[in-house]
């Protein structure tokens, strides 16, 4: 009798099946959220705000007054790779350096200005550039590409923080909804609340692991049974 209400190698495994289709269900939810003025994508965006406005003289030289903030948005609220929404931000910055922008983008990237402008100038005329020039650029290059690289990396750990959170409440809310339907029947009594808490709040922890533990258990219960056949 004791070991009746030991849970079984198929019941754990099915439980585990159940979980990850659960945080599933909880993230495809929050993914669809996009559709409505970006959704959950909208946790981040101010760190890349906060790092893209000191080059707004530039980047409205490249794009237009105003125009490359959406632009920088949208890449980031349709899932851009960093790595390309990074290029495409350092591409519109160089795009936009001209003499007049020189001075913000020198203040920016923590360069001299009068040396920034100096090489800007001879690019626009062909100039042959100094060591001392391309020591400028190079400076300038690095700086940008640390700050923009800070500034994504923040904003996607805020963006997977904030997903993970919504989404286990949002299981949470899914499971609490299920325990609402379930059928009561006197060979099939409703669990608790408090368990249907519980597995909204163990879904989305699990889920990255669930599948690997799921292979795991079948492959260990086709090993007994092979072994209760010897």
């Amino acid at each position: 009798m004791a070991g009746a209400s030991l849970i079984s190698l198929p019941d754990l495994g099915a439980a585990l099946a159940g979980l990850s289709a659960l945080s599933t269900a909880a993230f495809g939810l929050l993914d669809a959220s996009k559709a409505l003025w970006g959704g959950v994508s909208n946790f981040g965006r101010g760190h890349l705000h906060a790092a893209l406005t000191p080059y707004a003289p530039a980047l409205d030289v490249a794009l237009g007054a105003g125009a490359w903030w959406p632009a920088v948005l949208t890449n980031w609220i349709a899932g851009v790779p960093k790595a390309d929404q990074k290029a495409k931000a350092q591409a519109l910055i160089k795009l936009g350096l001209t003499p007049a922008t020189a001075p913000a983008i020198a203040a920016a990237a923590q360069v001299d200005a009068r040396a920034l402008s100096a090489v800007t100038a001879k690019l626009r005329t062909g100039a042959k550039l100094t060591a001392a020039d391309l020591d400028v650029l190079g400076r300038m290059n690095a700086v940008i590409d640390v700050q923009l690289d800070a500034a994504f990396e923040a904003a996607d750990q805020q963006y997977l923080n904030a997903c993970r959170l919504l989404a286990g409440l949002v299981a949470v809310g899914l499971a609490i909804a299920a325990w609402g339907l379930w059928p009561t029947a006197a060979d099939n009594p409703r669990p608790s609340v408090w368990t249907a808490i519980a597995v909204g709040l163990l879904a989305v922890p699990l889920a990255p692991i669930a599948k690997d533990l799921t292979s795991g258990l079948s492959a260990a219960m086709k090993a007994l049974k092979a072994a209760s056949k010897v």
